[in-house]
């Protein structure tokens, strides 16, 4: 790991890009910071509206245009959706209805059909998931019913249902400084002293 997101929150939510280089410096400093809003949690469920404190990684980007990027990313098209039905094989997966390029991510693969009652139809997100990115939570060794679909997107209001949000031109910064080579991972975690 040698990109990190520290996503602080506290009295003022904010985030620092770190990269290491014999230690961790760094890069860029961005506020404000979006969260669940119900805050956060050690101990998420499906549906709390809270956003998972702890290190992870930092899967492909996503967004609703075509970009030609230096990092993994899927487009959303009228057929992707991200399940959050506890109940079905394809819960916490990306699922595209119908043929998708293999992208070598074990939560994003294809199905002929919807055979689950409940998941994010992406494409009704537009300004949310205009640009993106998926939190692994969640995602090996799943474990159904403490919470899917935690992402990084853009801010469309003052709270998320979970995930980290902020503003057009940050997602668009980090989207560009991401490399899949530093093994990103994001860490969300209190803040207690702010200076």
């Amino acid at each position: 790991m040698k990109q990190l997101i520290e996503v602080n929150i506290g009295k003022e939510n904010y985030l620092n890009l770190k990269e290491w280089n014999k230690k961790w410096e760094i890069i860029k400093t961005i506020k404000p910071v979006y969260i669940g809003k119900n805050g956060i949690t050690q101990n998420k469920e499906e549906g709390d509206k809270k956003t998972p404190l702890g290190l992870y990684k930092i899967g492909p980007a996503f967004g609703t245009k075509e970009l030609n990027i230096n990092y993994p990313y899927l487009t959303i098209t009228k057929n992707s959706y991200f399940v959050d039905d506890i109940n079905s094989a394809f819960y916490n997966n990306w699922v595209e209805l119908g043929d998708i390029p293999i992208h070598g991510y074990s939560y994003v693969t294809n199905n002929d059909k919807i055979t689950w009652n409940s998941a994010e139809h992406l494409a009704d997100y537009p300004i949310s998931y205009e640009l993106g990115l998926i939190i692994e939570y969640n995602i090996k060794n799943t474990v159904k019913g403490k919470g899917s679909a935690i992402f990084c997107h853009i801010k469309n209001k003052d709270y998320t249902e979970g995930c980290i949000a902020i503003n057009k031109n940050d997602m668009e910064y980090i989207i560009n400084w991401l490399d899949k080579d530093k093994n990103p991972h994001i860490l969300i975690q209190t803040k207690r002293d702010f200076k």
